[in-house]
């Protein structure tokens, strides 16, 4: 249903089009006329990075076996990434690496460093454009080639974005679209980026039950800021110019600073998501090893917080101990290169499924074969929220000291009847 018009709107109407009337060049002349050293030009370069390696975090290295994981060496378009086994070291071959990202989006420990195309920044950049847009983009430097609007966020590659960074952009928002012109892909040579986004894009569809749309036509975008956008700013902006008298404050926060403040609380509910895991769990194990959350996955429990229900559409697997086959050897532990799993001082293995990036390398490093991949209930995903159990502990006592009022009422009664009777 249509949103209703009031006179906000046709001000802020009046307000677009005479801006437009008494700038009727949209600026061209200023371009002209501007220092050229000073106008910024488009550089594909600016949005693509080397990554470093953390060698230590690599689940072959740590599991020290060829069968671990992989998913680096078969994305990367070149072969530009190599592991060394013996020497326990990853690296990236600088001449043939395409800086595309594609090894920062698939590993899960996060053994490539980037400062551009981490989990978070990406989200953050993503959720910017759609919290004021009523459309947000998604592109890559090819698909462009120009300087982007305000609304479109381009990547060396859409493949860029995780499969954890796209559910929890989905379970928040439904305006996301991927901006890609039919066949830019079969020109790239990034030729594995194809496949990979439609992977993530396709699972992360799956598990928010929300969809990104596809477009092709670069005449058929739309760069208008929402409705809601508009009128804040609009209202900001006549309070600051006192052409309405604000009382007490303007109600609605300006566009930008509602757009910002939405960004900060998600960061901060981050750092909560954190804190209560670690207070739940603790955030070492028994030998004293540092638990790991990712990026990736602090994003994903994040939006589980918000949006519960969601949890039923993840399947994710993870290790379970036979223990008439176990040895204690601790080999497990060891490969894990978040802590997520442990040998207890009781020599009882057990795992945080919070924490497990699902990745097998405590299976495949077993010697005994004592560890099977088993399915996990997804509500492990989703924290207590220890404000809430307290409000139902209280609503439980409550319930129960009227059922006991009720009773003792009950009783009164059938002893004033026996009394009458008699």
């Amino acid at each position: 249903m249509a949103e209703q018009r009031d006179i906000i709107d046709d001000l802020i109407d009046i307000q677009d089009n005479w801006a437009a009337l008494s700038n009727p060049l949209g600026g061209m002349i200023d371009t002209l006329t501007a220092d050229p050293s000073k106008v910024k030009t488009w550089d594909p370069g600016e949005y693509k990075e080397t990554p470093r390696t953390n060698s230590v975090t690599c689940l072959r290295v740590t599991s020290q076996s060829e069968e671990v994981c992989g998913k680096c060496l078969e994305v990367c378009p070149t072969a530009a990434i190599d592991i060394d086994l013996p020497r326990k070291k990853v690296s990236i071959m600088q001449d043939e690496c395409r800086k595309c990202g594609l090894c920062v989006a698939v590993c899960p420990p996060g053994t490539f460093l980037t400062t551009k195309l981490t989990a978070k920044v990406l989200y953050d950049r993503v959720a910017r454009v759609a919290s004021a847009y009523e459309k947000a983009y998604v592109t890559c430097t090819r698909a462009l080639g120009r300087l982007p609007k305000g609304n479109e966020v381009v990547l060396p590659c859409v493949g860029t974005l995780s499969t954890e960074v796209w559910f929890a952009l989905l379970s928040d928002y439904d305006n996301l679209s991927v901006y890609l012109p039919l066949g830019i892909c079969d020109r790239c040579r990034t030729i594995t980026g194809e496949e990979a986004y439609a992977d993530q894009i396709g699972l992360a569809e799956e598990q928010s039950g929300n969809s990104v749309d596809l477009d092709v036509d670069e005449a058929e975008l739309t760069h208008e800021y929402t409705r809601a956008y508009k009128r804040s700013q609009f209202v900001s902006n006549m309070a600051r110019t006192g052409a309405i008298a604000a009382t007490g404050g303007v109600p609605l926060l300006a566009g930008a600073q509602a757009v910002a403040k939405r960004i900060k609380d998600h960061s901060q509910q981050l750092l909560e998501v954190q804190r209560q895991l670690e207070k739940a769990v603790g955030s070492k194990t028994d030998q004293s090893k540092r638990r790991v959350l990712t990026q990736g996955r602090k994003l994903v429990i994040a939006a589980l917080q918000k949006h519960p229900e969601l949890a039923s559409n993840f399947h994710l697997n993870v290790p379970a101990c036979d223990w008439s086959l176990c040895t204690m050897c601790g080999e497990c532990a060891n490969a894990c290169p978040v802590h997520a799993c442990e040998i207890d001082a009781g020599g009882r293995f057990s795992v945080e499924a919070a924490y497990c990036i699902n990745c097998e390398a405590c299976m495949y490093v077993c010697p005994e074969c004592a560890i099977t991949m088993e399915p996990c209930d997804p509500q492990d995903l989703i924290l207590p929220d220890p404000e809430a159990e307290r409000l139902a502990e209280q609503r439980a006592e409550l319930e129960r000291k009227k059922q006991e009022a009720r009773e003792q009422v009950k009783k009164g009664l059938d002893a004033v009847e026996r009394l009458a009777e008699g």
